[in-house]
């Protein structure tokens, strides 16, 4: 088929560069060779969109499987750790609970010794009181005793008060007498010899009346005696009855006493009682404890096989994070070949293709950020990607290379504010390791900041983007 010669170079300019041309009749089979191209790139963006959501999937799934096997290990650690604890306490405690056993059964005895004492102890104090209630009553008889003799000391006295008032009167009589005697004597003498007999009679009554004086006065002396020994023997009694009733308040006192001593073997004995009921309920528990100990101890050499297992399928899981990062890698070959490629005409990608990565990027970028504040908040480690080389834009952005002039500059000056945003992650990552939880809201804070910027700088290419798409230019040319 033959066509003139501006008709030739329409065609072949637009299958040069791979545009829009009218399908005309006389263009024959060069509609087709266009046709075909044109859907050849179509299938090549589908594919290159694909290729790239692959890779950045894959980089999704090499962080959490990585930071899970990682998890995985620690916790499977700390479960040995616990499992190696929990059987060391479990045999701490059963040797405690065996000395714990020989304690109480010496407790048991100890307990029995106690109960046979105290009821040794209330016997002697029942016979104590015995002795008591004996010796009371002695003192009791005694104070009688020693009150009626003492009534009969002071009758006694007051007898022999009358006796030396009679014996005052003898004396005076006597005195009298021997005075009589004398006059008598006289007048005799003066009498003569007729008044001789009853001179003798005179001397004879003076005498009498004498001998009188000197007995009286021996018998008031004798009386004195009795007198001040009844005296003291009265005195002495009273004493007596005082100190044997100051006994008495004392052997009533030792009643108390021992009435105390018999309530508090009472309250021993009730003690012991109540002691014996838990020892009792501390056999059962110990037998019990014996029990859950063996539940455990089987438990925990259950758990420990569960740990072997989890750690064996641990390191499954991490023997799967080498072909995950082999097929990334390869993939992410792909998708810079195919960022190669798509400097050709033939191969470019549409300028959809790359708002809709961007847009992508942007959503991948808040919830990267948003992850990194929950972080700052619970100071709890998430997966977090690091690498500004393996998230969504990071993919994309190493991949592939805007030539048109207006993108460029502010495509170039990503970079370093991308490669700073992600950095603020590795210092998260750190600062929560290290437990410098005072760090955490301002390294959020300064994430934030940068996030910002790069937003900021998405919505401009964006904006670029879809100006240069209504006047029908691609960013890759």
């Amino acid at each position: 088929m033959r066509f003139g010669k501006k008709s030739a170079d329409r065609i072949m300019d637009s299958i040069s560069r791979l545009v829009d041309m009218p399908y005309e009749p006389a263009n024959g089979e060069w509609n087709d060779v266009h046709k075909r191209l044109m859907d050849g790139r179509k299938k090549f963006e589908q594919a290159a969109t694909k290729t790239m959501d692959a890779v950045i999937h894959m980089s999704s799934m090499d962080l959490t499987l990585a930071t899970n096997v990682e998890t995985v290990e620690q916790v499977n650690d700390s479960i040995a750790t616990a499992v190696d604890t929990i059987h060391e306490s479990i045999s701490s405690t059963a040797n405690i609970a065996s000395e714990i056993s020989k304690a109480h059964e010496s407790l048991t005895e100890t307990m029995i010794e106690a109960s046979d004492a105290s009821t040794g102890i209330m016997d002697e104090i029942q016979s104590c009181e015995d002795e008591l209630t004996s010796i009371t009553d002695l003192s009791a008889s005694a104070i009688d005793t020693v009150t009626e003799m003492n009534t009969e000391m002071h009758g006694l006295l007051n007898i022999i008060q009358n006796m030396n008032e009679a014996i005052s009167t003898i004396s005076s009589i006597s005195s009298q007498t021997n005075l009589l005697a004398l006059n008598a004597s006289i007048e005799a003498a003066r009498a003569g010899e007729a008044g001789r007999g009853f001179a003798v009679v005179a001397e004879e009554i003076r005498k009498l009346a004498e001998e009188t004086k000197t007995l009286t006065g021996n018998i008031g002396n004798f009386l004195i005696s009795i007198q001040d020994a009844s005296k003291k023997t009265s005195d002495s009694v009273d004493t007596t009855v005082a100190k044997l009733e100051h006994i008495n308040e004392r052997i009533q006192n030792v009643w108390k006493i021992t009435g105390n001593n018999r309530n508090g073997m009472i309250q021993i004995t009730d003690s012991v009682s109540s002691l014996a009921a838990v020892s009792e309920e501390i056999s059962s528990s110990m037998g019990e404890l014996d029990n859950q100990m063996q539940y455990v101890t089987t438990q925990c050499q259950s758990l420990k096989g569960n740990t072997e297992s989890l750690e064996i399928s641990s390191h499954s899981i991490a023997e799967l994070v080498e072909p995950v990062k082999e097929i990334e890698k390869h993939l992410d070959e792909s998708t810079k070949i195919m960022g190669a490629m798509a400097q050709d005409a033939f191969y470019m990608l549409d300028n959809q293709v790359v708002l809709d990565s961007l847009n992508s990027a942007v959503d991948a970028h808040q919830k990267w950020l948003e992850t990194l504040k929950e972080m700052s908040r619970s100071g709890v480690l998430k997966p977090l990607q690091t690498d500004c080389t393996k998230c969504g834009l990071g993919h994309f952005y190493y991949s592939y290379k805007p030539l048109n002039p207006k993108v460029t500059p502010i495509w170039n000056a990503l970079e370093e504010k991308h490669k700073t945003f992600h950095s603020y992650g590795t210092k998260m990552i750190d600062a929560i390791r290290s437990g410098s939880s005072g760090q955490l809201e301002q390294i959020y804070k300064e994430a934030e900041k940068c996030s910002k910027e790069l937003i900021s700088d998405f919505q401009k290419l964006i904006q670029i983007i879809r100006e240069l798409t209504k006047e029908h230019i691609r960013i890759f040319e």
